[in-house]
């Protein structure tokens, strides 16, 4: 038998084989790297939308209705505005054994709205109860909240 040289170089077959195979690692890899993506976008999302909420809470705790029924705070991206309702008359404020304090205190639904300050889009809205209160009588002489 005659054999001769033996064949160099890869056959067609195997270069498509190898083709095939890379390109199924290849989409795979893509479809990973997508997925991976999508989720840290959506992960920014959240952490936002939790930072955006914990500001307007903070907000309705520095916000007092009585005095400030509605008004607006401007941050470097946001809009933070804000309207407030009376849900029972203000009433005095009494502590004992003390008496009559010269505050009255209500109960108040505030509704925050959050605007994007580019284009003014909502991005987030609440509504709270909160308490205000209103000083309805001067102080008499002697320690806070004493009433002789």
């Amino acid at each position: 038998m005659n054999q001769g040289p033996p064949p160099r170089g890869i056959a067609l077959l195997e270069v498509i084989v190898a083709l095939v195979i890379v390109a199924t690692f290849g989409a795979a890899l893509f479809s990973w790297a997508g997925q991976t993506y999508r989720t840290a976008n959506r992960a920014v999302e959240l952490l936002d939308e939790a930072e955006i909420e914990r500001n307007l809470i903070e907000l309705s705790q520095a916000i007092n209705p009585a005095r400030q029924p509605q008004g607006k705070l401007q941050t470097e991206l946001y809009v933070y505005d804000w309207q407030s309702q009376p849900l029972r008359p203000a009433v005095d404020q009494v502590r004992h054994p003390m008496g009559i304090s010269p505050y009255q205190v209500g109960l108040y639904k505030l509704s925050l709205r959050v605007l994007r300050r580019a284009d003014q889009s909502l991005v987030l809205q609440r509504d709270l109860q909160v308490a205000g209160h209103l000083q309805a009588r001067m102080r008499s002489s002697g320690p806070f909240g004493f009433n002789p």
